[in-house]
């Protein structure tokens, strides 16, 4: 049994049927109580043409998982093997450390004298 669902504000009008023909597989799917929660909510709201439109570019269009995602999770498998012993004694080898190289250079001083009465020291 179908049912109409219209958006008169927007001259939007849908007839959903109990059952419909997945386009990608061509198999017989039912619509979920979700789905049409959703087309009802958006039908009172006048906002089911954005249901429909979005419900498009979402097929057509699908998001890609970020990369990011990824990266956050190979840290995380880390940090756990890290708190489970596995990689405890490398910890310390592989924590990088930095050389602070100095400059060793002649004052005269008569300039440092100078410098610090121009800064009133």
């Amino acid at each position: 049994m179908s049912k109409l669902y219209t958006d008169y504000f927007n001259k939007t009008a849908l007839t959903v049927p109990s059952h419909f023909i997945d386009v990608r597989s061509g198999e017989s799917v039912g619509v979920s109580t979700e789905i049409l929660k959703q087309i009802e909510y958006h039908a009172e709201n006048q906002t089911l043409n954005h249901l429909l439109l979005s419900a498009l570019t979402e097929y057509f269009h699908p998001a890609k998982k970020s990369q990011p995602n990824e990266d956050i999770l190979v840290a995380l498998v880390e940090i756990k093997q890290l708190l489970q012993g596995h990689q405890i004694n490398n910890v310390y080898a592989s924590i990088p450390t930095k050389k602070v190289k100095t400059n060793s250079t002649h004052l005269d001083i008569q300039e440092v004298d100078d410098i610090l009465d121009v800064f009133g020291g």
